[in-house]
């Protein structure tokens, strides 16, 4: 008699790689005074961000990171939440990076909470990479295997993270290897008409390339389990965006083409985040599931 084989079990999501606590009181830290403080970064955060519409705008997008850690925090199997981890091997290099080139315009020599800060922003980007791979490489070790694709993504939704994909990458590249090239042509000015300072263009492409990222992935996956937790991040970062052109989007200039491009982008964001917010429930997941057998089933 043949043996009956043993249901595969399931990668889990690991501890430390998830982090329902940290990630987010560090992120919604960094978020808060940079959204509600964008007009004081001059002595309420790390670096002074001319003109307070980058810093809003910066904030909106670590807000945006909160509800994607809180969202993959909530997710048992490794398949349902890896996209987050994707989009913080993104963004961390690169924000470290942007920090270290351009140490000298961070107020390491300022005083009381403008000194804790800068430091507190120098630290955690100093040791936040070295730990992501640490973590990476402990969540890669543990055995299992993925669910199956049960619920793949509509054509338009993947159509849509196909074109932010084959945008935001590239630019978000050269944002960070060229930022007096991009500076000029942004979408906003400094306060006094000139080209945003590149250490804001090189922050700036830190999340470019990571949402650029964060879609390609979303397209690899295809399935709305899989990357459910990157759908509920964009109607943080949509809302968190218009409000921060509602205060500060004087500096606009809308005869750039690059103004209409970010708009655009915001509107491809909103038709994902009403997407997401129609599938936010997650379904009931079995400790364990036969994978061959569950393919199977939806292959027939």
């Amino acid at each position: 008699m043949q043996q009956e084989r043993a249901p595969k079990v399931l990668r889990p999501f690991t501890n430390g790689m998830r982090s329902p606590v940290i990630a987010p009181v560090v992120r919604g830290t960094l978020g808060f005074f940079t959204f509600v403080f964008a007009a004081s970064t001059a002595t309420m955060f790390a670096w002074t961000i001319d003109p307070p519409l980058t810093a809003s705008i910066l904030g909106s997008n670590y807000f945006a990171s909160v509800a994607l850690a809180m969202w993959a925090a909530r997710e048992h199997w490794w398949a349902n939440c890896r996209v987050s981890v994707s989009v913080a091997l993104a963004f961390a290099p690169i924000t470290t990076a942007a920090t270290f080139l351009h140490l000298d315009a961070f107020h390491t020599d300022s005083s009381g909470f403008t000194l804790f800060i800068t430091w507190f922003w120098i630290v955690a980007y100093a040791v936040y990479p070295v730990q992501l791979i640490w973590m990476l490489r402990k969540q890669l070790m543990t055995p299992g295997t993925d669910p199956p694709r049960t619920s793949p993504l509509p054509g338009w939704v993947r159509a849509v993270f196909v074109g932010q994909a084959l945008v935001l990458i590239p630019v978000g590249a050269v944002m960070f290897v060229a930022p007096t090239v991009i500076g000029p042509g942004w979408p906003w000015t400094a306060e006094g008409g000139g080209a945003i300072a590149p250490l804001s263009v090189q922050a700036l492409s830190a999340w470019v390339l990571a949402f650029g990222v964060l879609a390609a992935h979303a397209v690899r996956e295809n399935d709305v389990h899989r990357v459910r937790c990157g759908l509920l991040a964009f109607p943080v970062m949509v809302v968190a965006h218009a409000i921060a052109l509602l205060r500060f989007g004087d500096v606009m200039v809308w005869s750039r083409p690059s103004a209409y491009l970010y708009v655009a982008y915001l509107a491809s964001g909103a038709a994902i985040a009403v997407y997401g917010i129609r599938h936010w429930k997650r379904p009931p997941e079995p400790k364990w599931i036969d994978v061959r057998k569950r393919e199977a089933e939806f292959t027939e």
